[in-house]
C-alpha cells in the first residue's frame, strides 16, 4: 500500500498546494523492479523518496484546479479495493 498526501498551507496572500508526483513515483518504482530484475514487490527505497510537487494558488479555485488532477491519478482500484476490505470487516 502507498501513503499518499495532499497539503495545503494558508499563506498571507495565497494557498501553497502540494500534490503527489505520481508520475515520478510510478517512474521510480518502474527503475526499482527493472534494475532487481523481479516483476514483484516495490523496493523500501522507492516509498521513501519525497515524490511532492509545489504550487501556489491565489483563490480557492486555483487550488481545487490543481488538486482535482492530482487525486484522478491516484490509484483509484487499489483504494476501492482496500476500503471495500475494510468495510467488509466492520460489518
Amino acid at each position: 500500500m502507498s501513503k499518499f498526501r495532499i497539503e495545503i498551507e494558508v499563506m498571507e496572500n495565497a494557498y501553497e498546494v502540494c500534490i503527489p508526483d505520481i508520475d515520478a513515483f510510478n517512474k521510480a518504482e518502474a527503475d526499482v523492479k527493472k534494475a532487481s530484475g523481479k516483476g514483484g514487490a516495490c523496493a523500501p527505497s522507492v516509498w521513501a523518496g519525497d515524490y511532492m510537487k509545489s504550487y501556489a494558488a491565489k483563490t480557492v479555485d486555483e487550488a481545487l484546479a490543481l488538486i482535482k488532477p492530482a487525486l484522478k491519478k491516484l490509484p483509484q482500484t487499489t483504494y476501492a479495493e482496500a476500503f471495500a476490505e475494510a468495510t467488509k470487516e466492520m460489518e
